[in-house]
């Protein structure tokens, strides 16, 4: 008898090892969907691709028909909620639609937002068409950078208060808030 109940504990133990050893990875599979699908939650709030919004994520993906990989403006449909969304860093770049690229700033935005693609967000807003945004972030000279991080704001570059600079000096000034 003693016998009997020592093989059925010894089954019963083996059989529990098996259920566990089949089941781990399967934890861990289903474990990395779901974190997939949350980071990639904030796209939901990202509309069509075109340049004649006034306030545009620089998103690097590789577009439909395309082999390699770049950057795309995308419309962005609720900024708060791309915001709170987002898995990363996000940069409100704003600047006036009437000198938009005076500076070469927008290849300077452009290169940060594909090397740092994994990093940060930039979301670029034309001050001029988007005054109320404008007057909420106290935004008083074009352009201006303001670093979000988990929903809130963590700094500001002001260009007015820089003196001289360029678009390097913003570009970098972005990837040293983002390596923070």
């Amino acid at each position: 008898m003693e016998r009997c109940i020592s093989r059925k504990n010894v089954m019963i133990r083996v059989l529990v090892c098996l259920l566990l050893i089949a089941g781990i990875p399967g934890l861990f599979c289903a474990c990395g969907k779901k974190s997939g699908e949350d980071a990639e939650a904030y796209k939901k709030y990202l509309g069509d691709y075109d340049y004649d919004y006034s306030i545009f994520a620089m998103v690097f993906e590789t577009p439909e028909g395309e082999e390699e990989p770049g950057i795309l403006y995308r419309q962005v449909l609720d900024l708060n909620s791309l915001t709170a969304k987002c898995p990363m860093t996000v940069c409100f770049f704003f600047y006036s639609g009437m000198h938009a690229d005076v500076y070469g700033l927008f290849a300077s935005m452009e290169q940060v937002a594909e090397q740092y693609h994994d990093k940060v967000l930039i979301v670029a807003i034309d001050a001029l068409e988007e005054k109320d945004l404008a007057t909420a972030y106290n935004i008083e000279a074009l352009p201006e950078a303001i670093i979000i991080k988990d929903n809130k704001q963590k700094s500001r570059f002001k260009g007015q208060d820089r003196g001289e600079w360029t678009s390097k000096d913003l570009a970098d000034w972005i990837v040293s808030e983002v390596q923070k």
